[in-house]
């Protein structure tokens, strides 16, 4: 039985990961940010699950670079992967590198806001 891949959106010999496929720049990116993530504290332990599926999602995105029509592979793939990184807290638009931010102190809620109980009402 023969199969027609005319106007197919992906051939069968590009769905099937290739076992001497070198990371791509995807892959590569992805350990560099999770290694900077660990070495200052972003990304901890108990990220390990999220970690797994940026690293699944970041090798589907090399391996969809490689298609010969990689469009809707990297449309599908490209949001999931940005929210899991910004799960992750690995952007720097979502996580600044600079020094935390003051942690503002106890709000004194002024004398005619309060209720009869000196709550703020």
């Amino acid at each position: 039985m023969s199969v027609d891949q005319g106007d197919a959106l992906f051939g069968l010999t590009e769905l099937s990961p290739s076992p001497a496929a070198r990371p791509g720049g995807c892959e590569v990116a992805l350990h560099r940010a999770l290694a900077a993530g660990v070495a200052d504290g972003t990304v901890l332990e108990v990220d390990a699950g999220l970690a797994a599926a940026a690293l699944v999602a970041a090798r589907a995105l090399d391996q969809a670079d490689r298609m010969s029509k990689p469009a809707y592979a990297v449309a599908a793939l490209l949001t999931p992967y940005r929210e899991t990184l910004h799960a992750l807290r690995l952007p720097a638009a979502i996580v600044p590198g600079g020094p935390a931010l003051p942690q503002p102190g106890p709000a004194e809620t002024p004398e005619w806001l309060r209720d009869a109980f000196g709550r703020a009402e």
